[in-house]
C-alpha cells in the first residue's frame, strides 16, 4: 500500500471512529479525546510521508497510536491543571495548529478534525444521555439520529475492539524480530516507584539477554554471539539493565571476571508450574476455608459502617478475596523462612522482582492478580485518601502505584460523591466525566444523586475491619504448614544458587495463579459476584480522613 492509499484510509469515517473510540476509552472527557486524537492524526501524517509503502496499514497506525498514547499519558501526569471554576477538565494543548502552518496539506488534516469534533459531540452525548439521564438505546438512538448499532458501539464497543487490534499488532510485530522468541513476566512487590527495574527492560533485546543469563554468566561477547546482535547494541543494554531505574537494583548483575548474570529469579514455564502446583493443588481445601469464613462473618460485614451505600457479600468479598489469598501466602513464607529454609539469609530491600519466561509464539495466560494501592492528600476535604484496586484475568485496574489521583478527573468526582453529588449541580463537562465514571463502576446514580460505586469506608474503620480480616490467619495455619514443606524442597531445586537469597519473591510469583483460580471457584459458587466489564468496582476500595 503506498503512502497516499493509506492518506486515503485515513480519512474514512469507519476508521477515524475506531481511532476516536480509541482515544475516548483513555480519556476522561471529550475535549482530552480530541487532544489526544489529533495528536494521534499528526504523527500518523508525519510518519507516511516518510515511508514511500505500507505493508500493513492497521499495524502501522495501532503501533504510532500506542507510541503517542504513552507520550500523551506521561506529558498529562507532568502538566493536567484540574480546575473547579467552570467543570473542565483540560489538559496541555497540543501543537497541531503549529504542524498546520508549517505543511502543505493543512487542509485535508483540518478536514480529518473536523470529523473528529463530530465524533467527540456524539460520543459525549451518548454517554451523558445513557448514564445521566437513563435513557434507553432506542431513545438515543432517535434523539441523535444514528442507529441503535452505533450507540451501542460507542458505549460498549471500542475498548474490546481496540485492545484486539493491538495487540495482534504487537503480536506481529514481535514475531518478525530476528531475536529468540522469548518473553518475560515479571511480578514484584513492595514499592515499585523509583526502583522497578523492569521499566528498563520492554525491549525484546533486554528479556533474551536477561533468560540467556538467567543461571550461567556469560560476557558481552558471549551474549552477542548467542543473540547474533552486533556488540554495540549488546554494551549499551547490558549497561541499562545493570542500572536499572535507580542505579542500584538492575535486571543484571556484573561479576568480577567481566560476566554477567541475571539479578532477578526468573523461572521456565515448566519450573513455574511445578511450584506453583503446591499451592493449587489445595484450592478446594483453601475456597472452603474462605467460604465457611465468609458465611460466618456475613451480617457483620454487610453491616459494616461505610460512607458508600450499603453493599452484599458477594461485592465486598471482592476486596476480602485478596488479603486472604495474600495470608496464605505470608504463613506460607513464614514457615519458610522460620523452619524450612531457615539456613538461607534473605536479602532486604524496598522492591523485589522474579520473572516468568516463555515463548513468545506460544499462548500462555500466567492468570496474574495484583493489587495497588495509591495514597493521597488533601483533597476534596479530606486529609488523607488511600485507593485500593484488585487487577487481573477478569477485572483491569483504575490506578496503579505512583498515579497522581489529584489529576484523576473520574476520581476526583468519585470523592465529591461521597456525601452525596447532585446531578443538577453538575455542568456540561463535568455530566460527561460522571458518565465516565459510572461506566467504570467508580460511580451509581440514585436519581438525580451520585454516590460512590466502590466500598468506601472512614479510616478509623479501616483499622477495625483489618482486624476482623485478620482472624482468618488462624484458619489457613494447617494448610501453610503442608505447603511451605513441600514448597521448600522445590525452590532448593529450581533456584539459581546466587539468588536463594530471594526465594521469598518466588514464593509469591509461584503462589499468583492460586488468586486467579480461588476468583473463578467462588464465584462459580455465589461467593463472589461476577462483574459486568473489565473496569468496574468491585475489587476496588477507597478509605478517607477528614
Amino acid at each position: 500500500m503506498t503512502s497516499k492509499e493509506a492518506m486515503a484510509i485515513l480519512q474514512k469515517q469507519e476508521f477515524l471512529d475506531k481511532l476516536y473510540g480509541f482515544a475516548y476509552k483513555r480519556s476522561n472527557s471529550s475535549s482530552e479525546a480530541e487532544d489526544l486524537c489529533s495528536e494521534i492524526i499528526v504523527s500518523i501524517v508525519r510518519s507516511l510521508r516518510k515511508t514511500a509503502e505500507i505493508k500493513d496499514f492497521y499495524g502501522f497506525v495501532w503501533t504510532i497510536a500506542r507510541r503517542v498514547y504513552a507520550d500523551y499519558c506521561d506529558k498529562s501526569s507532568r502538566v493536567r491543571v484540574v480546575s473547579y471554576t467552570d467543570g473542565a477538565y483540560n489538559v496541555a494543548a497540543n501543537q497541531l495548529e503549529e504542524f498546520l502552518e508549517d505543511h502543505n496539506d493543512s487542509e485535508l488534516i483540518k478536514s480529518i478534525m473536523r470529523e473528529i469534533s463530530f465524533l467527540a459531540k456524539i460520543y459525549r452525548d451518548v454517554m451523558v444521555m445513557y448514564y445521566i439521564d437513563e435513557l434507553s438505546i432506542k431513545e438515543i438512538s432517535r434523539r441523535l439520529k444514528i442507529s441503535e448499532t452505533a450507540v451501542k458501539q460507542r458505549l460498549f464497543s471500542a475498548r474490546n475492539t481496540i485492545r484486539k487490534t493491538v495487540q495482534g499488532e504487537a503480536t506481529c510485530m514481535e514475531k518478525n524480530l530476528t531475536l529468540q522468541p522469548v518473553d518475560i513476566q515479571f511480578v514484584g512487590t513492595g514499592n515499585p516507584v523509583g526502583n522497578d527495574p523492569r521499566s528498563k527492560a520492554e525491549r525484546i533485546l533486554s528479556k533474551n539477554i536477561v533468560y540467556l543469563c538467567r543461571k550461567k554468566a556469560l560476557t558481552a561477547k558471549q551474549i552477542s554471539e548467542k543473540l547474533s546482535t552486533p556488540m554495540l547494541f549488546i554494551e549499551d543494554e547490558i549497561d541499562i539493565l545493570v542500572r536499572g531505574e535507580n542505579g542500584e537494583y538492575g535486571l543484571l548483575r556484573k561479576l568480577d571476571n567481566d560476566k554477567y548474570i541475571a539479578n532477578v529469579v526468573v523461572l521456565d514455564l515448566g519450573e513455574f508450574e511445578e511450584a506453583s502446583s503446591q499451592y493449587t493443588e489445595h484450592l478446594d481445601e483453601f475456597c472452603g476455608l474462605i467460604t465457611t469464613y465468609l458465611q460466618n462473618h456475613k451480617e457483620t460485614l454487610e453491616n459494616f459502617p461505610c460512607l458508600s451505600p450499603k453493599k452484599d457479600l458477594p461485592f465486598i468479598a471482592w476486596w476480602l478475596i485478596t488479603p486472604m489469598a495474600w495470608q496464605l501466602v505470608s504463613e506460607t513464607n513464614r514457615l519458610l523462612r522460620n523452619k524450612y529454609l531457615s539456613d538461607i539469609p534473605i536479602l532486604e530491600r524496598e522492591f523485589t522482582l522474579a520473572g516468568i519466561a516463555n515463548n513468545m509464539n506460544e499462548v500462555v495466560n500466567l492468570y496474574f492478580y495484583g493489587c495497588d494501592g495509591v495514597v493521597a492528600e488533601n483533597l476534596c476535604g479530606y486529609k488523607t485518601v488511600f485507593f485500593q484496586n484488585v487487577y487481573g484475568v477478569r477485572i483491569d485496574k483504575h490506578y496503579g502505584c505512583g498515579a497522581n489521583l489529584s489529576t484523576e478527573p473520574q476520581f476526583m468526582m468519585l470523592l465529591r460523591s461521597i456525601k452525596g453529588l447532585n446531578i443538577d449541580s453538575l455542568n456540561k463537562n463535568e455530566k460527561e466525566i460522571a458518565a465516565k465514571a459510572i461506566e467504570s463502576g467508580l460511580l451509581t446514580k440514585d436519581r438525580q444523586m451520585l454516590k460512590p460505586g466502590v466500598v468506601v469506608l472512614r479510616s478509623q474503620d479501616y483499622d477495625n475491619f483489618n482486624t476482623l480480616v485478620s482472624g482468618f490467619n488462624q484458619e489457613v495455619k494447617p494448610l501453610s504448614e503442608q505447603i511451605a514443606e513441600k514448597l521448600a524442597a522445590t525452590v532448593r531445586k529450581i533456584t539459581p544458587p546466587h539468588l536463594l537469597n530471594e526465594y521469598p519473591i518466588l514464593s509469591t510469583l509461584v503462589s499468583s495463579p492460586l488468586l486467579h483460580h480461588t476468583i473463578e471457584k467462588c464465584i462459580e459458587a455465589g461467593i463472589l459476584q461476577e462483574p459486568k466489564s473489565r473496569l468496574c468496582g468491585e475489587g476496588s476500595l477507597l478509605v478517607v480522613e477528614e
